[in-house]
């Protein structure tokens, strides 16, 4: 049965959250499934799965403030104060740091949408060595 199972390396049984929700009600097959397994194991015990954090990786990190103002000043100095502005604007509306956050990074990646190949593009370059690929003269 999907979200519920039985793990014997850990002696436990282990059930998702709509499962365990689900065999609340006595009624149900899921209540009936999990009654069964615990009957068949009696020594088990009942464990909610816990959740995996960090599956997904946010495209957004280390879009830092402190990053975005560095980029700028390296890359478009002129465009500075109006970054600093459009962090006073949200700020002065009054919205919490989380939110100040959000519309001052969509401003960035708004102007700057390419700034991870613009830094790579901007690198110096090291120079091409040359090679002598002929033979040394015998002396």
């Amino acid at each position: 049965m999907q979200g519920m199972k039985i793990d014997f390396i850990t002696n436990s049984i282990i059930v998702t959250r709509s499962f365990i929700e689900a065999a609340a009600d006595i009624n149900s097959e899921e209540y009936t499934s999990l009654q069964l397994a615990k009957m068949d194991n009696p020594t088990m015990r009942v464990v909610l799965r816990s959740t995996r954090a960090g599956g997904r990786e946010s495209g957004y990190k280390g879009l830092t403030y402190k990053y975005m103002r560095k980029f700028i000043s390296v890359m478009d100095s002129a465009n500075l104060v109006s970054f600093e502005k459009t962090i006073l604007h949200y700020e002065n509306y009054g919205y919490e740091n989380g939110t100040v956050y959000k519309y001052v990074r969509e401003w960035f990646l708004t102007y700057y949408p390419n700034h991870r190949e613009m830094i790579a593009a901007a690198a110096p370059k090291a120079a091409a060595e040359t090679v002598n690929l002929t033979e040394p003269e015998a002396a």
